[in-house]
């Protein structure tokens, strides 16, 4: 370039160009080195002062020459607009609204070194740094305090004058430098200044991303990371945004698994809240951010992976659009979701869940419908065929059976519920019409047309009355093929249409096994020396235990005594009534001989009404002693007598010394003395 006809020189004076000083900053402190303002040395130098606000490459290779600096370097940190919505710098590219072009931010105690650093005036001598003008940068790396804002003097198309500003500010350096609040260091800072110096590193997961991306994401990302999903972000200070950029470089820079951790936990923050559950209102700003560049391929690996995270772990309605995409078929349900697509009440789908290994739908976890989640693939068909499932009383209604008779279908297992909804007492039970339609047909299967039935072929209903069986017991008959003759109304397929011969159930009921179990009366004869107090005693105590059998005589399933424990009981122990009866004594002789023989009752009337003792203990003393039931009456008392002797003096030794011999009463010293 020339001025006027000739070729631009180097100034008198110049500084060293500092690392990753921007030409705009180069040029003012060139400027105010020579006597003059920024825009008089431009004008001075022919040079536009809008070319050097846009970085062309040939007005900053001019600065370079009057500076005596290596035109690359200032190049390389000077900010270049490209396209309006970015700026080039370093290689790197940073959005619009990142790059400061109105204002600056300083540290105080950067700039006061350079004041002892340098010579000439004292506006020139503090040097604009490149992380000064970089919206990213909120604290100082080297001196670890927050940066200061400034409000230089702003003309329309022209760069600031950085000298001109720090012209107004030096006499105050000290005190600036001296108040800075302390700041910790920024692994974020540190990240993005390896990035301007071209360092990058395969293990963090955001240096393949442009920073344009990978910095507002970690700020974003913090933002949700440490704050709740409507925060107000207008209001953080520049604490909170230094604070949240570090938290989300922390997490973003781990790796996709790291990121999956952070939007699991802030899933679980939304277990408590109300409302509709959606990605926005769960990731806060950084989904904010993420569905604000849909449109921008170099965000396609962050939008990816909240996307799929979102899909997986939300009941998303399926044709939602989720970072550009549109949700397809439902991937997870909620109680809310399920019980409105199937068309069941809540509570019911919510103790399906439970049946389903969903903790979080017990009554006491406090979680609410629409928070409860199943990712089980089984859940899809319940719902689907509990969208055409029909309840009990229609069922009634469809195939004509009675109440009854229904509840021993689905009791049995001819007929299955959907989903087992019904686990409660009053709980609706709903079942697929196609389930109903199977059973009609089995219920049918292999049966004759019948116009006019004979007087034995009577429906089922008749056919339960006439041989005195079970409804179980029947409809066992009826579908597994036992019978050798069913029958049906001509032109009718309901329950009731069905016929059955009467003689044939009967017959086969009365040839059944009979009883093996045993009733209380027979317990009594089973185990000698009982009677039913003893019995209740036993059963209470767990030691008989009562099972249901069915009854030939009753014709229906009676309270039994299992015959295996009566049984294990006989073995285990001998009643003192059965012992009575075998030896033909009275029972308190028989206590007595077995209380000499050091066998004392196991079981006793306060626990089961009755004496028992151990049965072995009892053979044992039978067998090694031939006259064990020899009974004197004067030796077994003196006997006796002398075992409550020895248990007495027994006793008395093992008590203190003091207590075995107590001191004499008043009355006791008298009377010796009287001897005496």
């Amino acid at each position: 370039m020339r001025t006027n006809g000739r070729a631009l020189e180097p100034l008198a004076f110049a500084y060293q160009l500092e690392e990753q000083e921007p030409a705009a900053g180069f040029a003012s402190r060139l400027a105010a080195l020579n006597g003059r303002s920024l825009r008089d040395l431009l004008r001075d130098m022919c040079i536009q002062q809008r070319s050097l606000d846009k970085g062309i490459a040939s007005v900053v290779r001019d600065i370079a020459t009057l500076g005596r600096a290596d035109p690359e370097n200032l190049l390389r940190f000077t900010p270049i607009p490209r396209g309006g919505r970015f700026y080039d710098v370093a290689d790197e590219t940073f959005v619009r609204l990142a790059v400061n072009r109105t204002y600056f931010r300083f540290c105080a105690r950067c700039s006061r070194e350079d004041m002892d650093r340098y010579d000439g005036p004292s506006s020139s001598r503090p040097w604009l740094r490149l992380e000064w003008t970089l919206s990213h940068f909120r604290s100082c790396g080297r001196h670890k305090v927050f940066l200061s804002a400034t409000k230089p003097i702003r003309t329309p198309f022209a760069p600031f004058d950085f000298s001109d500003t720090m012209r107004a500010l030096v006499p105050g350096l000290s005190q600036m430098a001296d108040a800075a609040a302390a700041s910790e260091a920024s692994p974020f800072q540190a990240w993005l200044q390896n990035r301007l110096r071209g360092v990058r590193s395969e293990e963090n997961w955001l240096d393949d991303l442009p920073l344009y991306v990978a910095a507002p994401f970690c700020e974003a990302l913090g933002v949700s990371s440490l704050h709740q999903p409507k925060a107000r972000v207008a209001k953080f200070s520049v604490a909170d945004w230094a604070a949240a950029a570090d938290e989300g470089f922390r997490i973003a820079s781990a790796g996709e698994d790291s990121l999956r951790a952070l939007l699991s936990r802030l899933n679980e923050a939304q277990s408590s809240t109300r409302g509709f559950w959606g990605p926005r209102d769960t990731y806060g700003y950084a989904y904010g951010l993420l569905q604000k560049t849909v449109d921008d391929p170099a965000y396609a690996k962050l939008r990816d992976t909240v996307r799929r995270f979102a899909l997986e772990t939300m009941p998303i309605e399926p044709g939602s659009d989720v970072l550009g995409e549109v949700a397809g078929g439902r991937k997870l349900h909620t109680v809310r979701t399920a019980a409105r697509d199937s068309g069941v009440h809540a509570l019911t789908m919510r103790r399906l869940f439970i049946r389903m290994g969903v903790d979080e739908a017990g009554e006491q976890s406090g979680i609410m419908d629409h928070r409860i989640l199943v990712k089980s693939d089984e859940v899809h068909r319940v719902v689907s065929e509990l969208k055409d499932a029909i309840t009990a009383p229609e069922v009634e209604t469809l195939l004509g059976v009675p109440r009854l008779h229904l509840k021993e279908l689905v009791a049995n297992g001819h007929l299955s519920a959907l989903a087992d909804t019904g686990s409660r007492r009053n709980a609706k039970r709903r079942f697929s019409k196609d389930t109903v339609e199977q059973l009609r047909m089995r219920l049918f299967d292999g049966a004759c047309e019948v116009s006019v039935p004979a007087d034995r072929q009577v429906d089922i209903v008749g056919a339960r009355r006439a041989s005195t069986c079970t409804i179980p017991d029947l409809l066992d008959m009826v579908f597994s093929g036992t019978l050798n003759w069913k029958g049906r109304l001509v032109g009718r397929t309901d329950y009731m249409a069905l016929l059955l011969d009467a003689d044939e159930v009967t017959r086969i009921v009365r040839s059944r096994e009979t009883r093996t179990n045993l009733t209380k009366e027979e317990a009594e004869a089973f185990l000698p020396g009982t009677h039913g107090v003893v019995v209740n005693g036993l059963i209470s105590s767990g030691y008989l235990k009562l099972i249901d059998e069915f009854s030939p005589d009753a014709r229906r399933m009676i309270p039994v005594i299992s015959r295996e424990s009566a049984e294990a009981f006989r073995e285990r122990f001998v009643s003192l009534g059965e012992l009575c009866q075998k030896i033909c004594m009275h029972h308190k002789q028989v206590r007595a001989l077995l209380r000499l023989a050091g066998i004392e009752p196991t079981l006793v009337p306060e626990m089961v009404g009755a004496f028992f003792y151990d049965r072995q203990s009892v053979e044992r003393f039978e067998t090694g002693n031939l006259d064990a039931w020899a009974y004197d009456k004067a030796s077994v008392l003196k006997m006796i007598r002398k075992q409550k002797a020895d248990a007495r003096r027994a006793t008395l030794s093992a008590l203190p010394l003091e207590k075995q011999n107590p001191r004499p009463t008043r009355g006791q010293v008298s009377g010796v003395a009287h001897n005496h």
